[in-house]
């Protein structure tokens, strides 16, 4: 199983998908764990940056949440033993009321580690975990369902456990699979990693000797956990070449006035937002491209500046502060402003401003926020996690003061046709166990 972090991604992410259904329904009885602690994680997010919150705000926020009070309370009981967050109860001995709460370090890791750690305290079933465990390995790649299978059981589940499993990821659109077959069996996808190209991918790789297809795992694995950073010189140029013609890498090219040559810097294609589609926050085009060539301006400034020019030592030290700031370089203007950046300043991301006090020196202002902040979740996430949204102040207000009945939130998304059935066979062994009694 993956770090804390990267599985509590995962949870979040998996929790969004599975709201868009009705979660009363039998069907989703394993996925306690997943939507208990998906939806703390989500309440976490909200909270991080606030301080320390009074009973009412956090009443609302919980609400906004999903998550009841018996659910809350021992979400916070954990989260506070793993030291995640500090709260303060009602001295009533009979409230289990809470005062305040404060999350104790104010970082996305920390969200994201806290809800890894929640779903573990929560006993997780074998079929939500070995769920996570699809969603990581169908990431870097396509497989095949055999090959899934076969680690499911690997893993300790039985034969029907590891078909049931699977075939709640494909009907609950978690994983995707494709038409065509490889010797018989589908291919199992991300479907927001991998779209038209899923059997290309698969094709391409597995077409590979075992050392050529270890390099290029090696390869995926460098660009999964390095948005940006240049490819490893001992790297394979054929095998990258490979990759990028079937969509597994994208490359893109840097030229500045200063340097004339030609500089490359790769990204998994699908970087922004994992399940930014089953999340209905899909971001356009447009800002993908300038998210990717912001952070690509970035690595340029970090591996191919110097520092007597300005060299960057960490770009989420440069975003972070251009985000805060609105600006970088004001009081200590620098040469590598005014020659690495003609990109960012031709797309309108950045403005670039020659100093008056130190000619041939320069600061950059921030017109794009939402590219900055785009660039950041990429450096501050490492790729697969999922954005959150931050609630408006309306609402909070509707959170708070009006409470909706469970027939009236119910999500809209019919539940497939094969899971129907499932939920049915359930019902039927009732009947089976009382005739048996």
């Amino acid at each position: 199983m993956e770090s804390n972090i990267q599985q509590g991604a995962w949870i979040i992410a998996t929790n969004k998908v599975l709201s868009k259904f009705n979660l009363d329904q039998i069907v989703f009885d394993p996925f306690d764990a997943t939507i208990t602690a998906g939806r703390a994680g989500e309440l976490f997010s909200a909270i991080r940056s606030l301080g320390s919150i009074k009973r009412k705000k956090f009443d609302a926020y919980r609400k906004l949440y999903k998550l009841k009070p018996s659910v809350t309370m021992k979400v916070l009981e954990i989260a506070e033993e793993l030291g995640g967050l500090t709260v303060s109860w009602s001295t009533d001995p009979d409230s289990n009321q809470v005062e305040s709460v404060k999350f104790i370090n104010d970082s996305k890791d920390e969200v994201y580690k806290l809800t890894g750690k929640i779903f573990q305290k929560l006993h997780p079933t074998k079929i939500e975990s070995s769920i996570l465990d699809i969603l990581s390995n169908t990431l870097l790649l396509p497989q095949t369902i055999g090959e899934i299978k076969k680690k499911l059981i690997k893993s300790r589940l039985s034969e029907k456990q590891a078909d049931d499993t699977i075939n709640l990821a494909i009907n609950l659109k978690l994983i995707s699979q494709t038409e065509e077959t490889e010797r018989g069996q589908k291919i199992l996808f991300n479907p927001h990693a991998f779209e038209a190209n899923a059997t290309d991918a698969f094709d391409a790789i597995n077409g590979l000797d075992s050392e050529k297809k270890q390099r290029a795992m090696e390869i995926l694995e460098f660009v999964k956990s390095n948005p940006g950073v240049p490819l490893k010189r001992e790297f394979d140029s054929e095998i990258i070449k490979l990759m990028i013609k079937v969509g597994l890498i994208d490359y893109s090219k840097i030229t500045t006035l200063k340097s004339k040559a030609n500089r490359f810097f790769p990204t998994e294609p699908h970087i922004w937002g994992v399940f930014s589609k089953s999340s209905g926050g899909e971001l356009s085009d447009d800002l993908i491209d300038d998210s990717k060539l912001l952070l690509n301006s970035f690595r340029y400034g970090q591996f191919f500046s110097t520092s007597s020019r300005g060299k960057i030592k960490n770009p989420l030290w440069i975003v972070d502060a251009l985000i805060r700031n609105g600006a970088v370089g004001t009081e200590k203007p620098v040469r590598a402003i005014g020659t690495d950046y003609p990109l960012a300043l031709s797309r309108g991301i950045v403005n670039i401003v020659e100093s008056r006090i130190y000619p041939g020196r320069y600061s950059m202002e921030l017109m794009k926020f939402d590219v900055a902040e785009a660039v950041r979740d990429v450096l501050d996430q490492n790729a697969i996690l999922p954005t959150q949204e931050t609630p408006s102040a309306k609402d909070l207000e509707r959170a708070g003061q009006i409470f909706t009945a469970p027939d009236a939130v119910r999500v809209e998304t019919e539940l497939p046709d094969k899971l129907k059935m499932c939920q049915e066979e359930i019902i039927f062994s009732l009947r089976t166990l009382r005739r048996d009694k």
